[in-house]
């Protein structure tokens, strides 16, 4: 079809030692397998070269994330990294998390009560999630808790709590990891986690 170009998706996310996003790029060609160059295509340029590490995340979980540094710039955009070590998808789990803002519901397994409790999220990861909410649970307690973010349609994942913390206005905030995550369901969370720290550059910038 003539005039019809398809839009090209955002490759990776460029962040710091401390998981803070500073950019979304796109590959571009490399000289060697332990040689990357990305093009920044929202975020700072500018934060990415004065990073010391950084951690490239690619949005296709098929492709190793890596620890990197910055060997050099060009004038458009183009950064250069040298490979230090590939990240283990523990690690990844663990450092792509994003606060986010959504209400959902819990179904205990275990504890006096099985009646559903509504939560309020306060971030999110492959690996779990930490949530603020008024009934009591204690660590190693089981539920499954509905995810409401993802593309297509809600998740319903059984996750574990890990902590307890006290939140404020008589809530508890609830650290859990997830249980038997299968590979689409950690695709799709993944996504999202993606998906709402390429929205933390977009509000940055505004």
């Amino acid at each position: 079809m003539i005039g019809w170009k398809k839009k090209k998706k955002a490759d990776c996310l460029v962040m710091d030692s401390m998981s803070k996003v500073l950019a979304k790029g796109a590959f571009e060609s490399a000289s060697g397998p332990w040689s990357l160059r990305v093009r920044v295509t929202e975020g700072s340029v500018k934060a990415v070269l004065h990073a010391n590490k950084v951690q490239i995340v690619p949005n296709d979980e098929k492709t190793t994330p890596r620890l990197a540094r910055v060997v050099d710039c060009s004038d458009d955009g183009v950064v250069a990294f040298e490979t230090l070590r590939e990240l283990t998808g523990a690690e990844v789990r663990t450092n792509l998390r994003m606060p986010v803002y959504f209400a959902g519901y819990i179904y205990p397994l275990s504890g006096p009560s099985k009646a559903r409790v509504p939560y309020r999220a306060n971030d999110l990861s492959c690996g779990g999630i930490s949530f603020f909410c008024d009934s009591c649970f204690s660590p190693g307690d089981v539920m499954e808790i509905v995810i409401p973010v993802t593309r297509t349609a809600p998740l319903l994942l059984q996750c574990q709590v890990l902590r307890e913390r006290a939140g404020g206005q008589g809530q508890s905030l609830y650290a859990c990891k997830f249980l038997d995550i299968i590979d689409e369901q950690e695709s799709m969370v993944r996504e999202a986690v993606f998906n709402a720290q390429l929205q933390y550059i977009r509000d940055q910038a505004g």
